[in-house]
Parts: C-alpha cells; structure tokens; sequence
C-alpha cells in the first residue's frame, strides 16, 4: 500500500467512534483555537488578509475580522490567520507545528457552508491530527530543521484530509485530496517574527478547504506523492529524516489527540520561549528575586530554539514573540508573559529594554543535536546570576500547557476569557464558550460561531 493510500483509507474509513478522551481534546483544541481567533482579529496580518481577500467573493461562512460572510476558502484563511497571529494556539510538537490554528478554521468555515453537525468537525478534526502526525514521524526534525515551516509544509495535506473527511470522500477520493494539497505546501522559517508567519496558517487552511473541494469533483493527482521520484520526500526530506514507512505505523497507534495530545500554549509567544520563561518564573516566585537584582541570565537549549527565538533586539510586537530576551524580560520584570507584554508598548518599556542585554543563549551540550520531537530530550536549563554573585538554577523539560504537563478546563476558560477582553463583552464572553462547549451536540456550527461575533 502506497503512504498517500494508507493516510487516505484511515482519513476515511477510520471510525468515527472516538475515546472519550480524544473527544475532549477535540473539543478544547477548538476552544482555544477559537479564543486565539477572538484575541488575534485585530492583528495588522489578520487584518489585511481580510481586507483583501473581501474584494473578490461573497457566501456563507463567517470572516471573523470584517464580520461578513466570504466564502469559506477566504473564511478560513482570515480566521487561521488570526488565529495564530499572537503565537497564542496550540502546537503538535512531534510536527513542529501549529495544528489547530490551521484545522479548526477550515473544518468551521466548511461546516458552516455544508450544513454539517459539531460532532463532525470534532471527528474531522482528530483525523487532521492524526495525519499530520504521521506526516510529522516521517520527517522530523531534519524537515524542520531544513528551514520549513511545518504548520504550512504538513498542515496543508492534514487540513485536506479532515476536510475529505467532514466531506465524507472515499479512500480514493481522500487520495486526492491529500495529494492535491502537497502542491500547497511550502513556507520558510525565515517568515518567523514577521506578518507572513500566521499568514502560512491561513494558506494551510484555505488550501485544505481547496484541495478536498476540488477532489470531490474529480480533479486527479499523483497517486503516490509523499515517495520516490520527484516526491514529497525528495523535494522536502533531508538526512537522517526518518521516511514514510513510519507514517504509515504511525497511523497503527493511539489517536494524536490523545498521544502526544495537542500543547494549549500558556504564553502568546514561539513555543520555544516556553521552557525558559517557566524557568524563569519559577526561580522568580521560589527565591523572591527582584528583576533589578539580576546581573546576568544564561539560558542552555537546543538548537531548534537557538534558531527559533532570532530576534536579540525586537522592533515590534512580532519580532518580540520570537525574542528569548524580551520574554525574559517581561517574567522578569512582570512577572508574567500575557498578551499585554507583546505589545508595541511593552517594547518601549525601558525597564525591559534594560534587561535584554543581561539574556544570553547557548546551546546546551547535554541535548542531542539530531534530538527526536516530543521525546522528552528537549529541556532548558535557565542560571540566573545576582549582583551579590549568588547563582540560582532551575531546568525545565515539561512547560505548562505541555501535554506532559497540561492545561487545566480552569486555565483554559480564563484563557478564553483573557482573550476576548476588549473584543466581547463579559456576557457575551459567557455565551460565546457554552455555545462552544455545546458543539459536540449542536446541529451545526452557526450559533456557536455567531457568539464569536462582537454585537
């Protein structure tokens, strides 16, 4: 059995009788994601991915920036893109990527234009994490660490398979789908820190929606594109990369949602900031130390993070996601790393701006340097040196909202309600998360996404 068939069979054929615990997973997933939306409308990117997209169609799904109904192609790429703008949605770490800022706008907008139930977008939407997934155990982190950037690379053919599924396509059809979609896939991670980054979330959405729509009318494509000549894994692979063939055992495991399970992120910033600021506001809170009392911060991390966090002196609010020396500052200084702390305004704050300087980075000799994602190498240890000359330690290897060490429903309602502050008002900030915790029974996804949409 060809790669491309084997993911097509299970997007199809995969039953739709879920554990309990991968329902709930679903559910959340959708949750935050939704929140991230709500917090990430006004973002200049989401913005203008709106703006322009609004000139050329009309339809049924709901864009969540301009407030009108687009076609669900457009929607969907509106509302990925808001979704991941503030860095705040989840992470499927074996792939790298950002899973449900792509899935769960494209399932939304596609239900709300086919009628379809909530139960369906959460079933559709574990089976794009499964396949994205497998996709990931063949190709990381030599893929990844070439440059791609997987939210866009994998996203695009794991979105088109939940959107053949929510389509209800056959194995053939799926194939399609999935195959279509990899023409899609593409985006360097030299778009970190800028506008373009959570734009490759919308693309990986629209492209799903696409994709499978265009294979339920017919259109063709190679059979088999993930290996041999000219294939996914030729154009994309790199040494050391593990190969296809581990997908398709991937697809024999437990469901994705339920392992590894998707990362709800606690800080709106790159994943990779997230062990050290942990690091950071553990030692912070543990020893009472004062920001104005530390000389000198040694952050040890992998090369994956060394990489990743790129931006030393931070220009703006994008920049300062990706900015190791910004996000420690700001638990530093704050005491947290809330939507507040990247903010062109938190960038003029001199008291953070005189602590960036004090960061340093190195990479930690300790990790492997071809270390496997989701595996437990991947840690940070963060020394912090006082004034007095006093040094203070502590090492993290599970940060919060890790599925290792998870969100709790608490957490994750003060997160949505965090993000729509200034967006919608308290009740209906209310409305808005029952309608979402109703969608596992609701007929369609309409009136849990009219509560989304500011009165």
């Amino acid at each position: 059995m060809t790669i491309t068939t084997a993911l097509a069979r299970h997007t199809a054929e995969a039953s739709r009788i879920w554990p309990a615990e991968v329902q709930q997973s679903a559910l959340r997933a959708v949750i935050d994601t939704c929140a991230c939306m709500i917090a990430g409308r006004n973002d200049a990117a989401a913005r203008t991915i709106s703006a322009t997209l609004s000139r050329w169609q009309s339809g049924t799904a709901v864009d969540l920036v301009s407030l009108e109904h687009t076609a669900a192609p457009w929607a969907a790429m509106v509302n990925a893109t808001a979704a991941h703008a503030l860095d705040y949605d989840d992470v499927l770490e074996t792939a790298a990527a950002h899973a449900s800022a792509v899935f769960v706008p494209a399932l939304l907008a596609l239900a709300q234009e086919r009628k379809a139930s909530g139960a369906q977008v959460l079933d559709a939407l574990a089976i794009s994490f499964d396949v994205m997934n497998a996709l990931a155990a063949a190709v990381n982190y030599p893929h990844y660490s070439r440059g791609w950037h997987t939210t866009l690379t994998l996203g695009a053919p794991a979105a088109a398979a939940g959107c053949a599924r929510l389509l209800g396509l056959d194995t053939a059809g799926a194939a399609r789908a999935i195959s279509t979609a990899t023409s899609f896939s593409s985006g360097s991670k030299l778009q970190f820190g800028t506008q373009m980054k959570p734009t490759h979330a919308g693309i990986a959405a629209q492209a799903g929606i696409l994709a499978a729509s265009f294979a339920e009318q017919g259109l063709t494509a190679a059979p088999e594109i993930f290996e041999g000549p000219w294939s996914f894994e030729t154009l994309f692979g790199a040494e050391g990369m593990p190969g296809f063939r581990v997908a398709e055992e991937r697809l024999k495991g437990p469901p994705a949602l339920a392992e590894p399970g998707a990362w709800i992120k606690a800080y709106p910033c790159c994943a990779s900031a997230h062990r050290p600021i942990d690091a950071m506001l553990h030692l912070r809170q543990s020893s009472g130390t004062a920001a104005r009392d530390i000389e000198r911060v040694d952050t040890y991390v992998s090369t994956v993070v060394q990489k990743n966090l790129m931006y030393e002196v931070p220009r703006d609010e994008m920049e300062g996601r990706f900015s190791l020396n910004h996000c420690l500052a700001a638990a530093a200084c704050r005491g947290s790393a809330d939507l507040a702390d990247f903010t062109l305004e938190s960038l003029a704050d001199p008291e953070l701006i005189a602590f960036w300087p004090k960061v340093f980075m190195h990479l930690d000799p300790e990790i492997p340097a071809n270390l496997a994602p989701a595996s437990g190498e991947e840690r940070c240890r963060l020394r912090l040196t006082l004034t007095g000359g006093r040094t203070l330690e502590h090492t993290v290897v599970f940060p919060s909202g890790h599925p290792q060490a998870p969100m709790s429903d608490a957490d994750l309602e003060r997160k949505f309600k965090d993000c729509a502050t200034g967006v919608l008002a308290p009740a209906a900030t209310d409305a808005a998360l029952d309608g979402l915790l109703s969608l596992p029974h609701a007929n369609d996804v309409d009136a849990a996404l009219k509560a989304l949409v500011p009165s």
